[in-house]
């Protein structure tokens, strides 16, 4: 049993759906494989920076549960600030939500979703992918397409059979639901750096519950559910949390190939998650628009690896910072509170990256000590 397609993608998430959306208003034929119904929904804390909504082909409010302009941050508790934009800077989905409705933004477009159980084997030649999978019935299924999107996680089966290549380079997360009417107190959105080497833990609010979790960037840490419990317990006065998983985050992008042959691989299957913070919808959003963008070309891998090369080279750097940053605290902490916050707050609201607005704040910096007013307050004379 077999048919043809123009693209196949793998996955839908927020880089598979955004591809599969892209190319069907554009439209072109695609075929879109996922788990079966009822697979385990994605675990996700669900913030959506400004910049990833910005990315989103639709105005995502009716599932935001809400939206904060400032973030309280602390080290262990301890010397806690208020961040603050002056806009939102970090809109509060509930993933599940989230990922329905971007999937049934490509769906009224006219993409359809084909459930499968496994994948299993994957042949390419000049003109195109062979993916042969064991499809819902329990049949044989062998699909063919000029291109394939590899949207389908950060240990990709797509990845393994193409490249022999099991899981890539994660950091790892923890996290549950906390029900509101049993919370101590309702808290703002949150970020306590130190909770875990290495890593935070996170509060965020989100209507009828609160998303607690624990962040660690190190790939190999294991984050155990007593120390999830007891920063509930701490935080939120207690640990009646439901919903526990644990995820790995794929964050090293740069170091990956981004595509194989005629295979792409977009989100977590490129790594393309930033390693601070573990913020991994922004990266699948462009990589899932920007393969989509790039199957329309014979050479699509070189045209996708010019489109991404600016978001890889911000990872880069993002993990130089994010080595510097956690292996620095509590010092780090308190550059971060008397220096850094405005500049950064101010970026995270106008949809920045870390990178830029790092960059915007240097330009200023220099420019407010090369100004004639600053030259003549220095103690220097000016003959």
């Amino acid at each position: 049993m077999g048919t043809e397609a123009e693209v196949i993608v793998v996955g839908s998430g927020p880089a598979g759906t955004a591809a599969v959306l892209d190319l069907v208003r554009a439209g072109h034929d695609v075929l879109w494989l996922d788990r079966l119904p009822g697979a385990r929904p994605k675990p996700c804390a669900g913030g959506l920076t400004p910049k990833a909504a910005a990315r989103l082909r639709a105005d995502v409010s009716p599932v935001v549960r809400e939206r904060t302009p400032v973030i309280r941050m602390s080290w262990r508790g301890y010397r806690a600030s208020d961040f603050r934009g002056s806009d939102d800077v970090c809109l509060l989905t509930h993933r599940p939500e989230l990922d329905d409705w971007h999937r049934g933004l490509a769906c009224a477009a006219g993409a359809v979703i084909t459930p499968v159980r496994r994948l299993l084997r994957l042949r390419q030649d000049t003109q195109g992918v062979s993916l042969t999978v064991l499809d819902e019935r329990d049949t044989v299924c062998t699909w063919r397409a000029r291109w394939l999107i590899a949207a389908d996680g950060a240990h990709s089966p797509v990845r393994r059979l193409v490249l022999g290549q099991g899981a890539v380079p994660v950091a790892v997360a923890l996290e549950g639901l906390l029900a509101r009417d049993v919370c101590r107190r309702w808290p703002g959105m949150q970020f306590d750096f130190g909770e875990v080497a290495g890593g935070y833990g996170w509060l965020f609010p989100k209507g009828d519950h609160v998303n607690v979790g624990l962040y660690c960037w190190h790939p190999g840490v294991t984050l155990g559910q007593p120390q999830l419990l007891d920063y509930a317990r701490r935080t939120l006065g207690s640990d009646a949390l439901t919903d526990i998983q644990g995820y790995p985050i794929a964050t090293h992008g740069d170091q990956l190939p981004l595509s194989a042959g005629r295979v792409l691989f977009a989100g977590d299957a490129a790594g393309l998650a930033e390693p601070l913070l573990g913020e991994g919808i922004y990266g699948a959003l462009l990589s899932g628009q920007q393969a989509a963008a790039a199957v329309l070309n014979e050479d699509a891998a070189s045209v996708y690896a010019r489109q991404m090369a600016r978001w890889r080279l911000e990872l880069r750097h993002t993990r130089q910072i994010t080595r510097l940053f956690y292996g620095t605290l509590p010092l780090a902490f308190g550059v971060l509170t008397h220096l850094l916050k405005s500049p950064l707050m101010e970026g995270a609201a106008a949809g920045l990256t870390l990178v830029q607005s790092k960059r915007r704040w240097l330009t200023a910096a220099a420019a407010r000590a090369s100004s004639p007013a600053c030259s003549q307050t220095s103690g220097g004379r000016r003959d």
